[in-house]
């Protein structure tokens, strides 16, 4: 059984999807239970994936014979004390009814009612991965403090902690969560849809074959640092930009966009956006953190350069097969571009600069990420699990 809190347009998401398939073409069947998501929010239907849809009450008659897509109301993000006892009754339920051999919890609210209710229930194992982690730079000290309390508990009971990337792991460990020899880790599951051809991709977003265009793929939140791309791409009149992606801070983007005209656009959520990947001239990553970007990773795939800060989960996903130390005063080459934080933007718009003028450079890039691309293939992190599951015992 795995279990995801909401199944929103983000990693995750993508990724359960992918596991679901990898998984039944290895004989592993997996109930995939999810909440709903928020109103503001796109979804990314299980069931518009191969993934069958069934009723909660069909999925608690059918016991351990439940496969597919099961969707729990009460589950979601937030805090409400009886939405959440209401979800975590409900997952008991499904718990008790299909016996799972292994409850996979992902993200927090499913990981802290998922694993309560597997644990309740006598599951025989339990696994949760961490796609990153709220812990810094999204609320308060005291908030964060009493969060890395509470995820302490839970991993103190949890069988084995997955982390999609070392640094994820490495600052999970650092928080206190666990020790850092607990944590395993096992990359994200990306599975790669056909892309177009890119002049029927520049055909289809507008963009002429002469200009130089970047974008930059998610939601439009603070960590993202949206803004860092906006203001690179202002800076670097050679080239243009693209936004892809919705969130609260959308109108204070297009304000700040409307600054230089029309080179950067506002495309807002495109759930399609990795078909017309191979459009672009480059992706650009300025996040706080990550755990592993998907993006860079598609991105890999459709022979696209990425350029981002040297920051925990960028710098795993970029540096690749390269390693080295983190930091310098100039971006790493691997199947990306790395730049210190404290270049800002500028720094952003040099390495940007440095594709455009070395076409050597910008083909080993290229090279590199296409290589890296089988680290993240469905049914290679799907033997990967089922190997954590094999030894995941109390």
């Amino acid at each position: 059984m795995r279990i995801l809190t909401r199944p929103n347009l983000g990693g995750p998401t993508r990724q359960a999807v992918a596991l679901w398939h990898a998984h039944r073409a290895m004989a592993v069947s997996t109930l995939l239970v999810t909440g709903q998501v928020d109103a503001i929010e796109a979804e990314l239907s299980p069931a518009q994936h191969g993934v069958p849809r069934l009723p909660l009450a069909e999925a608690l008659a059918l016991g351990p014979a439940a496969v597919g897509w099961v969707q729990i109301p009460e589950l979601g993000r937030g805090v409400s004390p009886l939405r959440d006892r209401r979800a975590l009754r409900v997952l008991r339920q499904l718990v008790k009814a299909h016996r799972p051999d292994v409850v996979h919890t992902h993200t927090s609210k499913a990981g802290l009612l998922g694993r309560r209710a597997a644990r309740a229930e006598g599951c025989p194992r339990i696994v949760h991965t961490f796609h990153g982690h709220v812990l810094q730079d999204y609320f308060g000290s005291f908030v964060s403090w009493c969060l890395a309390k509470l995820e302490a508990r839970l991993a103190a009971t949890t069988d084995v902690l997955v982390a999609v990337s070392a640094s994820c792991a490495d600052e999970l460990a650092a928080a206190g969560i666990a020790a850092r020899e607990r944590f395993v880790v096992v990359p994200p599951a990306v599975a790669v849809p056909p892309m177009a051809e890119r002049a029927v991709a520049r055909a289809h977003l507008g963009i002429t074959e002469s200009e130089l265009r970047a974008v930059c793929v998610g939601r439009l939140v603070p960590i993202k640092r949206v803004d860092h791309f906006v203001e690179a791409i202002g800076g670097e009149p050679g080239w243009r930009g693209d936004v892809c992606g919705d969130g609260p801070l959308r109108d204070r983007l297009r304000e700040q966009a409307a600054m230089y005209g029309a080179r950067v656009q506002l495309r807002g959520a495109m759930p399609d956006i990795v078909r017309w990947l191979q459009a672009y001239d480059a992706l650009v990553l300025p996040s706080v953190r990550e755990g592993c970007p998907l993006v860079a990773v598609e991105a890999f795939a459709a022979g696209v350069p990425v350029v981002g800060y040297d920051v925990p989960g960028v710098r795993d996903a970029l540096l690749g097969e390269a390693g080295g130390e983190a930091g310098g005063n100039a971006p790493k080459v691997g199947p990306g571009l790395l730049v210190p934080v404290s270049a800002g933007p500028p720094g952003l718009a040099a390495a940007l600069r440095r594709l455009q003028g070395e076409p050597t450079l910008r083909a080993a890039n290229i090279a590199a990420g296409r290589a890296a691309v089988r680290r993240f293939a469905p049914e290679e992190v799907a033997r990967q699990l089922l190997a954590v599951y094999s030894c995941a015992r109390r």
